[in-house]
């Protein structure tokens, strides 16, 4: 290139920026930097953060010293404020990332402290090691939304699990024993918020979860959900004329990491450390460190910082959408200006007695750990905004997915009891977080649909009484069966049911179960487990479709019989000669579980509400019975 063409190009650039609006820091060349060793004790030191609004202001510290540390913990600058603003505000979470200058040369992001502390002492993660994030290769955009707890992180599976389905495994040691405590999202949750050291108290910075549009339930629920992953919700709103652009973003602007957006704003507040072009570093610390992610990056606005004896903290508010976070580091976190990942669409759908369907819209993050939280926080929140519910009402909810190249999974029930909210969060949320977490393929939804029908009245029943009419039933006839069932709060009435017996059914006692639907699925897992072990993510797809829900009266027969699921199939009643050829010890997992009974028949009687309680009756069936 001659100078004169490289005059020109530089000349058009400059066009280019004034007219688009770029701010400066976008096109200058990377700021000189220091590394530890280049920094003594004593030495004054400006850090950039943003106070109120969008501006970004500086106050004055010095460097105390610096602790050195492995390839695995990194070095660490210890800083103390000195401008009485911060002195007397504290360090405060959602200064992660503000970077700190000595004689105009970054030297690194404000990125942890003390709890408690009585004098502004802070942890400063040098650039050096920030800037290796940078020359990692991004991930591809696939329109995939990997969240910050890792889309490929094992172990998830334990604990997993919807109403008696679970993965298999669950409950036992893991190879290498290592205990679902060990897993990576615990790992990220205590990096996020957790300790440096486990002896000096030196934390991460937590990061403020800014919550627009929460109701104040909601809030509470998303403290105490959202707190085991490190995250602190904060009140949040929306920001006035949509905030800053993402091009105006410069080093020490507030920034937000989305979680999820739409009729509520749920954002991780933070400070940019470094922008080189459109390449940006956040945080001077990890948010889960999960490596390659694709999370919405935006700008923020801060109303202002709140101070605690504890750990003071900024409240902010989103801003526009400026760009993708690429990467999840140990040192920082990584991404680009322009750009946006794939998000989840969200509706909610709220039904009540005389009033029109309110409706709500969300776009969520596809995170394993995250997604299924944050979908129940959107439908609680929705239900409160459309009037709320009591002890006294009745709740049916419908939750719909749907995945490309297969047919819709939809799943329903109702809760009626003390709590009805907190039965409606793990209905919605604990189905997601089996699929989202299974072992064995990435969940992608295409969309997601809840819907909520709010009924005056607890509809709640218990099954009282029961009994068999007939002494004894021909193979191939029918069992009638007379009920007791209570309603709550209400008088005793009873129910009529038949239940068909099998033709193939031999002569002999048979057991026959009458209860509510969680109650019967408890029993038959109990006995049966192989039926509620899926084998993959399409069986599971498939077995969820099926699942009981429990506003109806089941009856089930069941026999004494030795039975077989292998590879998601179940073979009931099979002869003893051919156990060995199923589960032989050349089987593993799912092929070698056996239950000790085998269901015959089953049915069901809708009662209209909730329905508990379970009773077992002999049922006679003899080929001479009249």
């Amino acid at each position: 290139m001659t100078p004169r063409s490289g005059l020109a190009i530089s000349l058009l650039t400059s066009v280019v920026a004034l007219s688009s609006g770029l701010s400066a820091p976008a096109l200058s060349a990377p700021v000189p930097t220091l590394t530890p060793d280049q920094i003594p004790a004593g030495s004054k030191a400006i850090v950039k953060t943003v106070f109120e609004g969008s501006k970004v202001e500086e106050f004055e510290a010095e460097i105390v010293g610096v602790l050195r540390g492995g390839r695995t913990e990194g070095d660490l600058i210890i800083g103390r404020a000195t401008s009485e603003r911060v002195v007397k505000s504290g360090i405060a979470q959602g200064m992660s990332g503000s970077p700190v200058y000595v004689d105009g040369k970054l030297v690194g992001a404000l990125s942890s402290g003390w709890p408690f502390a009585r004098e502004p002492l802070f942890g400063i993660t040098p650039i050096g090691e920030m800037l290796d994030v940078l020359e990692r290769p991004s991930p591809a955009p696939t329109g995939d939304t990997p969240g910050p707890t890792g889309i490929e992180a094992t172990g998830l599976s334990a604990g997993s699990r919807f109403r008696e389905f679970r993965w298999d495994g669950e409950g036992e040691s893991p190879p290498g024993g290592v205990s679902p405590a060990s897993t990576p999202a615990d790992a990220a949750a205590s990096a996020a918020g957790g300790d440096r050291g486990p002896s000096t108290g030196l934390t991460w910075l937590g990061l403020p979860l800014s919550c627009g549009s929460l109701h104040p339930e909601a809030m509470d629920l998303a403290r105490r959900m959202l707190a085991t992953h490190g995250l602190v919700p904060v009140p949040g709103g929306r920001a006035i004329g949509k905030g800053p652009t993402g091009a105006s973003l410069e080093p020490g602007s507030a920034v937000a990491v989305e979680l999820m957006r739409g009729d509520i704003q749920i954002a991780a507040i933070g400070t940019l450390t470094y922008r080189d072009g459109d390449r940006v570093l956040l945080f001077g610390h990890p948010f889960f460190q999960s490596g390659d992610v694709r999370l919405p990056l935006a700008t923020a606005e801060i109303a202002t910082v709140v101070s605690s004896q504890q750990f003071s903290f900024k409240l902010g508010v989103r801003g526009r959408e400026a760009g993708v976070v690429t990467q999840d580091r140990r040192a920082a976190v990584g991404g680009v200006i322009g750009g946006a990942p794939r998000l989840l669409p969200v509706t909610v759908e709220i039904r009540g007695e005389r009033r029109e369907p309110q409706r709500f819209h969300f776009e969520s993050i596809e995170d394993r750990t995250l997604a299924p939280t944050l979908v129940a926080i959107a439908s609680i929140n929705s239900l409160l905004e459309s009037g709320g519910v009591g002890a006294s009402q009745t709740l049916r909810w419908r939750i719909a997915l749907y995945r490309h190249g297969t047919a819709a999974l939809v799943l329903s029930d109702v809760a009626a009891g003390d709590a009805p909210t907190v039965d409606l969060t793990a209905g919605v949320g604990a189905p997601l977080r089996l699929l989202f977490n299974n072992p064995y393929a990435r969940l992608s939804l295409d969309s997601l649909g809840v819907s909520i029908d709010v009924e005056p009245g607890r509809q709640q029943w218990t099954i009282r009484r029961a009994q068999v009419l007939d002494a004894a039933v021909r193979p191939g006839g029918r069992v009638r069966i007379q009920c007791e069932v209570e309603r709550w709060r209400g008088a005793r009435e009873s129910r009529s049911m038949t239940l068909d017996v099998p033709e193939e059914a031999p002569d002999g006692r048979y057991t026959l179960w009458i209860g509510g639907g969680s109650e019967l699925s408890h029993y038959e897992a109990t006995r049966l487990p192989g039926r509620y072990r899926p084998t993959s993510l399409d069986d599971a797809w498939s077995r969820l479709s099926s699942s009981r829900s429990s506003d109806g009266l089941y009856a089930a027969l069941f026999a004494r019989a030795p039975e077989v699921t292998s590879e998601g199939r179940d073979y009931p009643e099979l002869p003893l000669s051919a156990l060995p050829l199923l589960t032989s010890e050349q089987t593993t997992g799912d092929r070698a579980r056996r239950g000790d009974l085998a269901k015959l028949a089953e049915t069901r009687l809708s009662i209209g509400g909730e329905v508990h309680g379970e009773l077992a009756v002999n049922v006679v069936v003899d080929s001479n019975a009249p």
